[in-house]
């Protein structure tokens, strides 16, 4: 509390502001662990394509394996079909010696157990192609999913934190050109109306074609430059055309009604009932109406309460100087 009353109480401009800065670093880091999860989920692709080609290799090992079961069991399917197949007991009757008919006891017995083994090679080989090749299959269509989600959400995110990021540099650079003033009928939070470089003077009362006398400020600045509420306040009526060519209404808080007249455009989005704050960019600098093919300005009017105008100039000096 000590400290508080020494520093004063935080303006809204700077809570505005600090709540910008969160967002923003709350939507980095956001996008940090994001980053990191999509770094992770691409590694884990990579890792899935060299076990997929891994696999593959031992897929062509698998294959040569049961092509040569497969050979091997065509061959003894031809040579029983050739000599007939009498079984064993009718293989060593017809053995014409005791030796012989040992050895073809113990090459019947080799057979058979070899073709049980080709059998089962085929078999598993089979079986452990068609089981790692769905697995794997599985398994990178997830990681591809989860990174086809990952992505999008990181284009999601990379947009909302350029957003973010722009509306504090925005909020930054608006509360750089606000200003407190206290002076007469003008009280409260003020900017200027310009963006630098720009220049005017006090030209109330000067004579104007048609016997007319100006009945307001001419801001000079290049053309297309930013031009600012230059107070807070709400815009409450737009124009184009006649005199003023483009124009723009804006009833500040403060009571006063502020005409802003030759515009070249008005920024999007800011129409009747558009709330803005002190700063905040509205427009920008043109020569439309009777200042075509001038040097661009913008004729800004002051109003007290709607009523009969008043000079303007003390008003856009305060808070431009």
């Amino acid at each position: 509390m000590l400290v508080v009353g020494l520093i004063g109480p935080v303006s809204a401009q700077e809570a505005q502001l600090g709540q910008a800065r969160a967002e923003r670093e709350r939507l980095g880091a956001d996008l940090a662990n994001l980053t990191e999860q999509l770094e992770r989920v691409t590694v884990g692709i990579a890792e899935a394509e060299t076990k997929r080609d891994q696999l593959e290799v031992e897929v062509g090992e698998l294959q040569a394996a049961a092509v040569a079961a497969r050979e091997i069991l065509e061959e003894q399917a031809v040579r029983a079909y050739t000599h007939g197949d009498f079984g064993p007991v009718a293989q060593l009757l017809t053995a014409v010696a005791p030796g012989e008919a040992i050895e073809r006891s113990r090459m019947l017995a080799g057979l058979s157990l070899r073709e049980r083994e080709s059998a089962e090679r085929a078999a598993i080989a089979r079986a452990a192609l068609a089981s790692r090749r769905a697995d794997l299959d599985h398994t990178l269509a997830e990681l591809r999913e989860h990174e086809r989600r990952a992505v999008g959400l990181h284009a999601q995110l990379e947009a909302a934190f350029a957003r973010a990021k722009a509306v504090e540099t925005e909020l930054a650079s608006r509360h750089s050109r606000q200003r407190q003033v206290s002076r007469a009928g003008q009280r409260g939070l003020y900017a200027c109306p310009m963006a630098a470089p720009y220049s005017f003077r006090d030209t109330w009362g000067a004579p104007r074609s048609g016997g007319r006398r100006h009945r307001g400020v001419d801001m000079f600045a290049p053309y297309g430059s930013n031009v600012y509420a230059i107070t807070n306040g709400t815009i409450v009526r737009t124009t184009n055309g006649g005199l003023g060519g483009v124009g723009l209404y804006l009833k500040g808080n403060d009571g006063n009604l502020y005409y802003y007249a030759h515009l070249a455009r008005i920024a999007r989005g800011y129409g009747p009932g558009r709330r803005v704050e002190a700063g905040e960019l509205i427009a920008y600098n043109g020569s439309t109406g009777n200042a075509r093919g001038g040097a661009p300005h913008v004729h800004m009017e002051i109003r007290p309460g709607g009523g009969g105008n008043i000079n303007p100039y003390p008003y856009s000096a305060a808070a431009c100087f």
